[in-house]
């Protein structure tokens, strides 16, 4: 049985918990966070933003916020609160940076590093020294997937027998409900000037390079020879919550331009807009050239029962089971991401077989499942901490 324990998350401080503007680590830690106050005390350490109070508590979850002005100061906020409050668990979301005051403020407290991608585990956000001693220092690492577990220990061999690989979790009923609204749907068809005949691919991310989005443009000429119905909708924007012009995203909309209504962007559009815009989508793609550690798109393709093509990188494929529940690609061959498109595009049959099978594969991705996963590491760092206190 586990004991109750008072568990201390730090958010990285860019955005609000809840967040306002849709930042995957703050919905992550927001979500693991709900689950895990149904049998533990739990603060979440955020950002301050103007729709939230500085403190607030909910049942057995508080969430203080402090201001963002550095991560230097806004790390001093959370540890002189932490001091009064005494956690018995300490998690660093994102910021390997951060362990090392952590440990430093708190030696004898479990502390857990939960990284979501590798960019604040490298330079320039990090010292490569700085980083092997966060590995050598910190209790336990959590990775939201298995490539990414390998990769740090790989890189940073401290964290052998440290880490553990824990897949992200989605709450799969405001997709259910999207499909029942029929209206809204329809209107948001007429917005986008797509006809009920057309056949439509559809893309949701951010809008960089890294994420592979001018695949689909580059693609798209020789897909409405194929299919002269087909459309391109384009959901995202270049940062979270701000539809700001890049020289890429400036490329990509050139290239669009040629083609006419068949490619669309939305632009940014809120997190409780999202489900509707899948229910737009014969075929979802994710053409990520990064090694995407997760991808979280990926659960909501399947949780709206959308077949999809996704790229080979990262932990795509731990996700995305290759022609069961979608087609995972090599996406440096064009032709082959264009040919698996075009291989759903042909057949309405297959399209529902694999968003099927998807919708019942992401039943086993749940908040509840990772909030008890954590919750088994937790409990075995703090069991040996009391075993090394014990021994003193």
């Amino acid at each position: 049985m586990c004991l109750k324990m008072k568990i201390a998350i730090i958010s990285p401080g860019s955005f609000s918990v809840p967040p306002v503007i849709g930042s995957s680590v703050e919905h992550d830690i927001q979500m693991v966070a709900e689950q895990l106050e149904k049998n533990h005390e739990v603060t979440v350490y955020a950002k301050t933003c103007p729709e939230y109070r500085h403190s607030e508590k909910q049942g057995g979850l508080h969430y203080k916020r402090f201001p963002f002005v550095s991560s230097s100061r806004y790390l001093n906020h959370i540890l002189k609160h932490m001091e009064k409050d005494k956690p018995d668990i300490i998690m660093v979301e994102n910021r390997p940076l951060y362990v090392l005051r952590v440990k430093e403020k708190f030696p004898d407290v479990p502390v857990v590093l939960n990284m979501h991608s590798t960019v604040f585990a490298s330079p320039p956000n990090i010292k490569n020294e700085d980083m092997r001693k966060v590995a050598r220092e910190v209790d336990a690492l959590i990775t939201n997937s298995r490539y990414l577990r390998i990769y740090f220990v790989k890189n940073y061999p401290d964290f052998k027998g440290k880490s553990h690989a824990v897949h992200l979790g989605i709450d799969p009923s405001p997709f259910e409900t999207a499909k029942e609204k029929e209206d809204k749907l329809a209107k948001l068809k007429k917005k986008l000037r797509i006809k009920e005949d057309d056949l439509t691919i559809l893309f949701v991310g951010r809008l960089l390079k890294a994420k592979g989005v001018h695949l689909l443009v580059d693609i798209m000429p020789k897909l409405i020879q194929e299919y002269p119905n087909v459309k391109l909708v384009i959901t995202g924007a270049s940062r979270y919550g701000r539809n700001y012009i890049t020289p890429y995203v400036r490329s990509i909309q050139r290239k669009a331009k040629s083609l006419g209504d068949h490619v669309t962007f939305t632009k940014f559009v809120k997190p409780a807009k999202i489900p509707l815009i899948y229910q737009l989508a014969d075929v979802v793609v994710i053409p990520s050239l990064w090694e995407e550690p997760f991808g979280r798109v990926n659960l909501e393709a399947m949780a709206s029962a959308k077949p999809i093509v996704a790229s080979d990188r990262g932990g795509i494929p731990e996700v995305i089971k290759h022609e069961e529940n979608g087609l995972v690609v090599s996406v440096e061959d064009k032709s082959h991401l264009r040919d698996s498109i075009i291989k759903l595009l042909e057949s309405e049959e297959l399209r529902q077989e694999y968003g099927n099978k998807g919708l019942q594969h992401v039943k086993k991705f749940t908040w509840t499942m990772t909030s008890k996963k954590y919750v088994r590491i937790f409990n075995r760092l703090l069991k040996k901490a009391k075993e090394v206190e014990s021994t003193k």
